[in-house]
């Protein structure tokens, strides 16, 4: 959903970001609690803005090493901003860090604010099962959903996995030892693991529940399944990139038969779906030969008793099929 432009930078709102505000909503409205509603919605706008800041964040550090921000997409645990960076590790490193670095600075602006209200602030270091967080008044349920949810973007986003800032980070430090091309590998990979590892952590926590009264092992698995996605397509983005820039480099002048031969990319084997389409058409196709086939003997056996009783004497299917041969071998011979 588009917000609009915000100086040259298009802001849109991720679905994904409006279906956990519904879901905040329902969550309160049937926890039976005074005020859920007011809860709800001041949990979500804190969502926004941090998740906002976050983003300008990038945004500020990105024109700072000479980049432009074109569009920012504002999710729940972050944004997907395009960015037109230089192909430095210097340049991504800072760009990436900055989002993180303002989650940091808000949160340790939260911190002697609630010291001061005298919240105890360790309760509410658990991500999944902070204690007391709507209770009290509503300006220290502000300040505890403000150090709570800065908390979580935080911790959530230096995770190495795609597509959370960790693995950006991970890769930025990887560039200078392993080139690019090594050092994202090298972060997918590290991102699949981290989706195995969040499973296992789901798996010994089963039991448990979230602040929420939901299983604490719901958005662990569904983490895990958002980062080993957004991973294998961060593996197929580099790939494509890779074959752009041999080609983009080529030397043309000196014909294309190396690049034909060196140069292809490597055929990727079939997937699951393509091998069932592949196995149906091949299954017609024998269906197809073998009906042609027996369609086939019956005009033979008409042919002989066409001589004998000429057209009168065939049935009203028997010339049809013989028109349908007729056509078929006629399409042959053309082909």
């Amino acid at each position: 959903m588009s917000l609009g432009r915000w100086g040259r930078v298009q802001f849109r709102l991720h679905a994904v970001f409006l279906v956990v505000a519904v879901f905040a909503f329902l969550l309160a409205t049937h926890s039976g609690q005074p005020g859920g509603g007011g809860s709800a919605a001041l949990a979500v706008g804190i969502l926004f803005a941090s998740v906002v800041a976050h983003e300008l964040g990038h945004a500020l550090a990105a024109t700072r090493v000479g980049s432009s921000v074109e569009r920012i997409v504002i999710g729940p645990l972050g944004g997907l901003g395009s960015y037109d960076a230089p192909r430095e590790p210097h340049a991504e490193l800072i760009t990436i860090l900055a989002g993180p670095l303002v989650n940091l600075v808000l949160l340790l602006l939260t911190l002697p604010l609630l010291l001061l209200a005298g919240v105890s602030v360790p309760i509410l270091l658990a991500p999944l099962e902070p204690v007391g967080l709507i209770e009290g008044p509503w300006w220290t349920v502000a300040l505890k959903l403000a150090f709570w949810t800065n908390w979580l973007l935080l911790v959530v986003n230096l995770l190495p996995a795609f597509p959370l800032d960790g693995a950006r980070i991970l890769r930025a430090l990887l560039w200078p030892a392993l080139d690019v091309r090594g050092a994202n590998l090298v972060a997918v990979r590290i991102s699949k693991l981290t989706a195995l590892l969040l499973c296992v952590w789901a798996w010994f926590i089963s039991d448990a529940a979230t602040a929420w009264a939901l299983p604490a092992w719901l958005p662990l698995v569904m983490l895990a399944i958002l980062v080993y996605f957004c991973a294998a397509q961060e593996a197929n983005k580099s790939e494509e990139a890779e074959w752009d820039e041999e080609l983009f480099n080529y030397d043309f002048s000196q014909g294309y038969t190396s690049l034909e031969r060196s140069s292809q990319p490597r055929p990727r084997p079939p997937g699951l779906v393509q091998r069932w389409l592949s196995a149906r058409r091949e299954l017609r196709k024998q269906r197809r030969e073998s009906q042609e086939r027996d369609e086939e003997r019956q005009v033979d056996e008409i042919l002989s008793r066409l001589h004998a009783s000429g057209m009168n004497g065939l049935t009203a299917k028997e010339r049809a099929l013989l028109q349908r041969v007729s056509v078929r071998y006629r399409n042959r011979q053309q082909s």
